[in-house]
């Protein structure tokens, strides 16, 4: 299974979603990144940043890093700043 992750707005509404994590770990850290960049780059027209929720999706991993994850299937969780 792999990881995903998704920005939201303030009305929760998806500013942006990428998967194919290996990890959960490295899902958050580049959803991280991610939302980070859309902060530092916000644009009037353009919905602020709300928070960011990981997740795991049934697909296989496509981004792998040095780490493994052992844990149980999971839903989506938000990541508290």
């Amino acid at each position: 299974m792999a990881w995903f992750y998704e920005i939201r707005s303030a009305d929760n509404t998806v500013l942006k979603r990428n998967g194919g994590f290996a990890t959960q770990d490295a899902a958050k850290i580049a959803g991280r990144e991610d939302a980070k960049k859309m902060k530092n780059i916000r644009q009037q027209d353009k919905p602020d940043v709300g928070r960011i929720l990981v997740g795991q999706s049934v697909e296989k991993p496509t981004r792998y890093s040095s780490q493994s994850c052992n844990e149980p299937p999971k839903h989506i969780f938000p990541i508290v700043r």
